[in-house]
């Protein structure tokens, strides 16, 4: 005896940034989900962003409001968004209160309400805003689970998603009382000065998420949700790396190092205290950026118009490279940004510009954030394997004391250990001079374990010492 195959279930993908990656390829079709949070959170931001986000392809959206903002006052507010286009309200994007019905008829009014606003409008996602707050239905009441259980027979008769918008303050739809296919907790978590948005998908029926809290943020582009990086699939092929040789840009650093100089696709760290020429070595570097390997440097303590500056005044290309084109100098961490919001946007540009070479300067930067402290270590080692899967030749500058203050705890030895190679500069030979001391370089045999560092003006000489 046999059977035939069980259909596949459709996707409906949202297009917000990072959100249909965290689901594995967005939302099903007839399924019901819940989105709980408290006010203010980007619930309503979230919902009216993918309507009219799908209204490019054609896709009707019912959005019935019970006990939200006015419609005139909510559209009021999305008309700051760029995702939001007037002449889809009533043409794809449908408002229809239901207050009234709730009201009056209780919670089968609303089904009612829906079944013939649905035909109605022929939509194919249907938003219910704001049904449940302030204790309007209690959580015992079996009128709860009967409206459930009809609404998700509506939408699956109907082709249709759901989604349900509730302030999620207790009493509202739990995944134990209903038979809702996925609840996503969105929570703008405090830390003393600071906030983080962060959205969790605590269930999600069939198939594979990206399980934990993701941040989010929220600006005139809509939300935009940065999966934690660890959490990404990782890249069977790792990418190449030391196929070729990469300028350190300093040739007696070179001279020292296998082959000439750095093996591409390899990370470098440079550890040392402030004023001991981290960021110069790191100059040195972007500035052999070329046409042919373009170069990308964030700066997370300086100001971009200032290392153009301090190349020119130490003789390096780096203007030079900048007005052509090839090295592209941007801030990094200066905003109230969370750490897989940075690592995401530093992704991101190697990719647009197809960088070859990498620098953060600064990676107190990335530790001046809520999660550094808990996964740090885990973010730094995935970054990098990113970078190499990309075939990045990338260099980062530590001051131990500065990311111990933005961290709130020391440099962990095992963070120097995600590194291909390390580099230690001390200022101890009085004057202008640093030393440097090669303290771990992977793949490759050392002429000797130090050279001499003068910083100067017209140039950063190093000369090798015995």
């Amino acid at each position: 005896m046999t059977g035939s195959l069980p259909t596949r279930m459709k996707r409906l993908r949202t297009a917000v940034e990072g959100l249909d990656e965290v689901l594995c390829g967005g939302l099903f079709e007839g399924g019901v989900y819940i989105f709980e949070g408290p006010p203010g959170v980007g619930k309503t931001t979230l919902a009216n962003q993918i309507a009219y986000t799908l209204a490019r392809s054609d896709v009707r959206t019912l959005y019935v409001t019970m006990l939200a903002e006015s419609h005139s006052r909510m559209l009021q507010h999305m008309e700051q968004q760029v995702f939001f286009d007037h002449r889809e309200v009533n043409a794809k994007v449908f408002y229809v209160s239901g207050y009234r019905e709730l009201e009056q008829s209780g919670l089968k009014g609303v089904v009612g309400l829906l079944r013939g606003e649905l035909v109605r409008n022929r939509a194919s996602l249907v938003v219910i805003d704001g049904l449940v707050v302030e204790g309007r239905v209690s959580a015992a009441d079996d009128s709860v689970r009967q409206f459930v259980h009809e609404l998700q027979s509506l939408v699956s008769a109907m082709s249709c998603t759901c989604l349900v918008l509730t302030s999620g303050n207790g009493n509202v739809l739990s995944a134990e009382q209903t038979m809702v296919d996925g609840i996503f907790s969105f929570e703008d978590h405090g830390f003393h000065w600071r906030a983080e948005r962060r959205l969790q998908v605590r269930k999600f029926r069939g198939s594979q998420i990206l399980r934990g809290q993701h941040t989010f943020c929220i600006s005139t582009r809509g939300l935009q949700v940065f999966p934690r990086l660890e959490s990404l699939p990782t890249a069977a092929d790792q990418g190449p790396a030391g196929a070729d040789v990469v300028s350190s840009g300093i040739s007696a650093l070179d001279a020292v190092l296998r082959a000439g100089g750095l093996l591409s696709g390899h990370a470098s760290v440079v550890v040392g205290e402030s004023g001991t020429g981290k960021t110069t070595v790191a100059l040195a570097f972007a500035a052999e950026s070329t046409q042919s390997s373009p170069g990308l440097m964030f700066c997370c303590t300086e100001l971009s118009g200032d290392l153009k500056r301090m190349g020119s005044e130490l003789g390096l290309k780096t203007g030079a490279s900048v007005e052509a084109g090839s090295l592209t100098i941007e801030t990094l961490g200066l905003e109230d940004e969370s750490m897989d919001e940075m690592g995401h946007k530093l992704l991101r540009r190697v990719d647009e510009l197809r960088a070859r070479r990498l620098v953060v300067d600064g990676l107190a930067g990335l530790a001046d954030t809520l999660a550094f402290p808990d996964r740090g270590y885990r973010f730094l080692g995935r970054l990098l394997a990113e970078l190499k899967q990309r075939g990045v030749t990338s260099l980062f500058t530590v001051d131990p004391a500065a990311l111990a203050v933005a961290a709130g705890t020391p440099l962990a030895g095992g963070v120097t250990g995600w590194f291909d190679n390390a580099f230690a500069l001390e200022p101890n030979r009085g004057g202008d001079k640093r030393w440097l001391s090669v303290v771990k370089v992977r793949g490759g045999h050392l002429a000797q374990g130090a050279v001499d560092v003068q910083l100067r003006p017209r140039g950063a000489a190093l000369s090798p010492s015995a």
